[in-house]
């Protein structure tokens, strides 16, 4: 079934945000429907905004539309007004690219980052016209196939998945597509299965396809930048960290690598942040030269490098001194525990003396604003523990007064839940009550007008370990309430939960069952998933972590047994330190117009917003002005302070879903460029629906 754009505008005027749901973003990729073997669609199972934050899904995207004969479009979960339209008009969810309703594709390839969209999940099937569970489907509906850190336990969605996929997917998706027995695909777990299952692993990131012209969406998402996967891996193996285990060994990317790929990112989607993503971006070997390069080359395009993952330790002061141009940003530190002995139980490893002189430079940097994350229930924590954290927030603050009075400290405080696969899969989970005693110690510990203190709901945290270390069982009760309404649990807003305390009551579950201690030679589900890891190697780190020892990295220290690399590939880190000065010669397009500023050049343009344009806000048609107008190589003119902003501006400003045929642009060049030919360049990068003329 085709939904027309008819269908599609009925539903955009009954719904908050309707740029979640259009086509045609710049970098999106159609094909003809009936020239295509194989047609995927990739589901995030939670807002379009999150799902177009995530590499992975853009990764996947890009590699299997680079092939002939293959098609991937995106779906995304409905918001609830959305899903209320689509509900009351009969409309069924669709490929947002092909507006083909869910059960015409092929393969379903569903990511599972978090335990709290398994509602989402159903609901997504459920209005795609896809049954829920799989031993009610037929050869005629789609293969479901689910990946991503939640593929690591799949025991509480087996009943809805024909498979689900373990370990990196480059290779896998085109394997998957030839329609191959799926049991014979490495990394491929079929439910029911009982014979070990090994990860697929990518060896070499450098021969790996990354997207360098990824989607530019119409809107403003939770990363709004374009993301550089520098290395894919940690060695720290902090005891209470799923994805630092499941994706060992740490595979570095090659420094001209990430050049290229940043660079050519940065000019294909006219982004204003470049953010160098890793699970612990401080441990790439020539990660200062790396951050140097780019922000030198790129310095004319005005683009920000930001680092989301940084330990302590690895922070250096030439880091710090390119971060800097993000100071209207906060800077983020994850201590993760407020003294040095919890630390040294979950294997963190740095010192207070460490954090403390970090965050000295980074206030002497500039910046007001610094987020400390911290977690609360971690195995042996006591209540001096707690509050530990609100002394290091107040050592924080008076550090940062010494150089500013308006610091201001945010300290965000998430439960531990243990998860499959850690050194800490066997610990026990603080109760909700629990919970929110220690939240109360941090309340009562952390006052005054420069803090602001944020934490994970003790509710959904609960449900959140739950489903962590569920099995099978949980099928039934994820069933029942999603029927009672259940959606979107991860959102406070949407969260409901009585749904899903009635539906352990009548399902007979008792739910703290799940949050219990677990014996060291218990079975548990997931002992059949990702056989390189050593059960024994973990038993060993989770008695060490009892008695706060820590176990060094195996990249400075010697190998630490955990097994992985027993399956053929080691840590890698690249080979051609220094080695920079290429970038240079293949960047020739970004100097299109880098000479020296001339007198402004004031234009006025006429601007038309119609068809599927006419659903953006006025804030989210100027962004998208913003980066046609970089992509085009056009220097527009920024003023002047703390934050430039271009000189740019549209009026009047329209109401979402109003169109406008005369709108005035104006725009203020710094280069000598005749209007007509402003015009034309900026056309060529501008979506359909969005025109410029000279009037």
């Amino acid at each position: 079934m085709i939904i027309t754009p008819e269908q599609i505008d009925k539903l955009l005027t009954r719904v908050r945000r309707p740029s979640r749901y259009i086509d045609g973003e710049v970098g999106a990729v159609n094909k003809p429907w009936d020239k295509t073997k194989v047609k995927w669609c990739l589901v995030f199972p939670d807002t379009y905004e999150i799902g177009m934050s995530n590499v992975g899904l853009s990764i996947l995207y890009d590699i299997l539309n680079s092939q002939e004969g293959i098609f991937a479009d995106r779906a995304f979960a409905p918001w609830v007004d959305m899903e209320q339209a689509m509900r009351e008009d009969g409309v069924p969810l669709w490929g947002l690219t092909s507006r083909r309703s869910l059960d015409e594709f092929d393969i379903i390839g569903i990511t599972l980052p978090y335990e709290l969209v398994a509602t989402n999940i159903l609901n997504i099937l459920d209005l795609g016209g896809i049954p829920l569970l799989a031993s009610e489907r037929g050869n005629r509906h789609p293969i479901i196939i689910g990946g991503g850190a939640g593929a690591f336990n799949p025991g509480p969605l087996e009943d809805f998945f024909d498979a689900f996929f373990l370990g990196d997917g480059e290779e896998a998706v085109l394997e998957i597509s030839k329609v191959t027995p799926l049991r014979n695909i490495p990394g491929i777990y079929v439910p029911g299965g009982t014979a070990p299952v090994r990860r697929s692993v990518v060896g070499d990131l450098n021969a790996s396809q990354f997207p360098t012209r990824p989607i530019v969406p119409y809107m403003r998402v939770v990363h709004d930048r374009v993301g550089v996967e520098i290395q894919r891996g940690c060695v720290h193996g902090c005891r209470f960290c799923q994805a630092g285990f499941l994706y060992r060994p740490m595979r570095q990317r090659a420094p001209l690598t990430i050049e290229r790929l940043a660079a050519e990112g940065a000019r294909n989607t006219g982004h204003e942040e470049i953010s160098f993503l890793s699970l612990s971006a401080g441990d790439h070997a020539c990660l200062p030269d790396i951050i140097r390069d780019t922000a030198e080359e790129l310095s004319s395009m005005w683009v920000n490098i930001t680092l989301p993952s940084l330990r302590v330790e690895t922070l250096t002061p030439e880091a710090i001194n390119v971060l800097k141009r993000s100071l209207h940003g906060g800077f983020t530190l994850a201590p993760e525990a407020g003294t040095e002995r919890l630390r040294r139980v979950i294997n963190k490893g740095n010192t207070e003396e460490d954090l403390l002189a970090t965050i000295d430079r980074v206030f002497a940097t500039g910046w007001r604003l610094l987020k400390l994350y911290f977690m609360i229930g971690l195995p042996t924590e006591t209540d001096d523990d707690v509050r530990a954290i609100a002394d290091l927030a107040h050592k924080a603050l008076n550090i940062g007064r010494r150089y500013r009075r308006d610091i201001t400290i945010t300290v965000s405080a998430s439960t531990f839940v243990p998860k499959a696969h850690t050194p800490f899969q066997w610990a026990r989970q603080i109760s909700m009550d629990e919970t929110v005693r220690r939240q109360k110690i941090l309340m009562d510990s952390i006052r005054g007008r420069n803090f602001e203190l944020k934490w994970h709901s003790a509710r959904t945290s609960f449900l959140e370990g739950v489903f962590a270390r569920g099995d099978k069982k949980l099928s039934k009760i994820l069933l029942e309430a999603w029927r009672s309404g259940a959606r979107f649990d991860a959102w406070d807003e949407t969260f409901k939960f009585d749904a899903w305390m009635e539906a352990f009551k009548k399902c007979g579950i008792d739910p703290d069952e799940y949050l219990r201690e677990r014996g060291l030679d218990e079975c548990l589900p997931w002992d059949h998933l990702f056989a390189e890891l050593d059960k024994d190697f973990l038993k060993k780190e989770y008695t060490r972590g009892l008695n706060a020892e820590p176990t060094p990295d195996c990249l400075s220290g010697p190998c630490t047994g955990c097994g992985v690399c027993e399956g053929g590939v080691p840590n890698v880190t690249p080979a051609e330190a220094g080695a920079q000065t290429v970038l240079k010669k293949m960047d020739s397009d970004f100097r299109r117009n880098d000479g020296f500023c001339i007198k402004d050049n004031k234009f006025n343009f006429i601007l038309s917003k119609t068809g599927r344009a006419k659903w953006l806000s006025h804030l989210e048609l100027m962004q998208v002005l913003r980066r046609a107008l970089r992509r085009a190589g056009l220097r527009v003119a920024y003023s002047q302070g703390f934050h430039p902003h271009m000189k740019l501006s549209v009026a009047p400003a329209l109401k979402v879903g109003e169109e406008g045929a005369s709108l005035s642009l104006n725009v203020t060049s710094c280069v000598a460029i005749e209007p007509g030919d402003f015009a034309a360049r900026l056309n060529k990068e501008l979506p359909e629906g969005v025109l410029v003329g000279v009037g």
